[in-house]
């Protein structure tokens, strides 16, 4: 039994540790779908269309992941870098918009954020936001419409 034990915990601590270098992300839905519909659907509405003069997330959002400019700038737009949410918190909802709201945008390989990711992003926000984004969708060559 003693053995059996052990082995387990032996896989347990294998699992999560493999977890944590591939940097996947648990999301729980319920806390990272109220934090959104808290803090981002007043702005970009309960569907991600975005309301007047906001840019829309729906079945866009994914786009920015096939950058690193345009990774960073998710996370760097005031409304996420100076959010009263934690890094971790932050990393969840950002994965859950992207994973629910981003459609045929989402690449393949996304790669989910991190904690740590967010932490560090977030310490330099954007200022001129609006002209940052115009030139993120220029280089990307993407419809906005």
């Amino acid at each position: 039994m003693i053995i059996k034990r052990c082995l387990l915990a032996v896989v347990v601590i294998c699992v999560i540790s493999t977890m944590a270098q591939s940097g996947a992300a648990e999301i729980n839905d319920a806390r990272a779908k109220f934090n959104y519909q808290m803090l981002c659907q007043g702005c970009h509405t309960p569907d991600g269309t975005g309301a007047k003069d906001v840019p829309k997330i729906k079945d866009f959002i994914g786009n920015f992941l096939t950058t690193s400019k345009g990774r960073d700038y998710l996370v760097r737009v005031p409304g996420s870098a100076n959010s009263a949410l934690n890094d971790a918190d932050l990393a969840e909802v950002l994965n859950w918009m992207i994973l629910n709201m981003g459609g045929d945008s989402v690449p393949e390989n996304m790669q989910h954020y991190t904690a740590e990711e967010v932490a560090k992003l977030r310490r330099h926000a954007l200022f001129e936001v609006v002209e940052y984004r115009k030139m993120l969708v220029s280089e990307l060559a993407l419809d906005t419409k």
